[in-house]
């Protein structure tokens, strides 16, 4: 069956998974039966029952995943499971570590099953654990995912499975500097940090942090102060990618965390542009104050009618939402679409946070207000060009 057909997306109040040994194989301080479980909770699963043979008796408790919760019952024989007439749970097979995003592509297909990569196993079902003892199932019956989104577990490939564990976990959004650069290097701290109880909210303060040591060295002033300034403005591009990966990666995403994020990432920028037409004008003269007036007051206004715009539209943490917006009214125009992809890739605070760290090191700080005057202006008139689309949009929680 082909992935992209799908149907009205009926979720499943329970979901049945089939306890192994494999799924006893932690990566991220969290184990890969947990993971599938988190999976079902953070997609609205309400009951979920692991048929775990060797459980001693029947324990209860309840599971949280992005900020959703449901009851997870261990019970050791199938006699014991008890399922509402006529309900139809979901089948789930232990030992993959699957994409986040396969269940959701499931239920929302007709499919019947989904099989791991090999085709004798199946991984999702509606029908039951074995085909055998089930009605056969044809290949239209079959779910076809992307073979990139299952790794089956094994004794010796839990070092491959972390590592594509953490390819999953960037975004549509990322712009090609973030791609290439950015997430390669906070992956590396977010592989590390992740097999810790640390929360992600630690590694948003450890942004601040790197936002006020950079407002601390442009204030000081003079060419090496701007030069500070750059890198760790560009060092805190990076680091913001930390706490999402992690929360992303131990199902802590929350809609307080992202507007959290989106408050510090916001403040940072403002504070880079203030500070740095500060250290310009301090130290190359007074033209430079003019343009700092003006840069402030363009990324001031562009952040109030943003923030206005989520509060009386969809709510939620991300300004992203304005991306994701103008690619909606370009989805049936694919050359547009292509061009705004590339201005937009350009035009993130990844792309200006490199450019302007080079600017720094080459000395050409003093060019860095053309660039923010420029990008501002095409941010602000695209606020205004697309408000009234932002403020019909539906709540959601899909970018935090």
């Amino acid at each position: 069956m082909n992935a992209t057909a799908k149907v009205a997306t009926h979720i499943p109040p329970t979901a049945i998974l089939r306890a192994n040994m494999r799924g006893d194989n932690v990566i991220s301080s969290i184990s890969i039966r947990n993971r599938l479980i988190k999976t079902c909770v953070s997609y609205g699963i309400q009951r979920i029952i692991v048929l775990d043979p060797v459980a001693d008796k029947r324990t209860s408790y309840t599971e949280f995943a992005d900020e959703r919760s449901a009851t997870v019952d261990h019970i050791s024989q199938a006699e014991d499971i008890i399922i509402s007439d006529g309900e139809v749970p979901l089948y789930i097979e232990d030992g993959f570590l699957l994409h986040t995003s396969l269940i959701k592509d499931f239920i929302a297909s007709n499919a019947v099953t989904m099989k791991s990569l090999t085709g004798n196993q199946n991984i999702f079902s509606r029908s039951g654990f074995d085909d055998h003892d089930q009605t056969p199932v044809t290949p239209d019956d079959t779910f076809e995912p992307d073979p990139f989104k299952i790794f089956e577990i094994k004794d010796d490939n839990l070092r491959q499975a972390r590592s594509r564990l953490f390819k999953w976990l960037t975004k549509d959004s990322d712009g090609f500097v973030s791609k290439t650069l950015n997430r390669p290097l906070s992956t590396l701290f977010s592989k590390f940090f992740a097999d810790y109880p640390i929360s992600p909210i630690y590694f948003t303060a450890v942004t601040a942090l790197l936002a006020a040591v950079m407002t601390y060295a442009l204030l000081i002033g003079g060419e090496s102060g701007i030069l500070w300034g750059c890198l760790l403005y560009h060092a805190a591009s990076v680091a913001d990618g930390i706490d999402g990966e992690i929360a992303r990666a131990k199902f802590q995403s929350s809609l307080k965390g992202a507007k959290l994020d989106t408050t510090i990432d916001m403040i940072t920028n403002i504070l880079f542009m203030g500070t740095m037409s500060y250290a310009l004008w301090h130290t190359y003269g007074d033209q430079y104050l003019t343009l700092g007036f003006y840069i402030v007051a363009l990324a001031i206004s562009g952040v109030l009618m943003m923030t206005m715009l989520l509060y009386f539209g969809p709510g939620g943490g991300r300004f992203d939402i304005l991306a994701t917006t103008i690619r909606a009214n370009y989805l049936d125009r694919p050359v547009l679409l292509r061009i705004f992809n590339f201005c937009n890739y350009c035009l993130k605070r990844d792309a200006f946070a490199f450019i302007f760290a080079v600017f720094g090191v080459l000395g050409f700080g003093r060019h860095i207000p053309d660039f923010l005057i420029v990008g501002l202006i095409v941010w602000n008139l695209a606020i205004l060009f697309n408000a009234r689309t932002i403020l019909r949009s539906k709540p959601a929680l899909s970018e935090i």
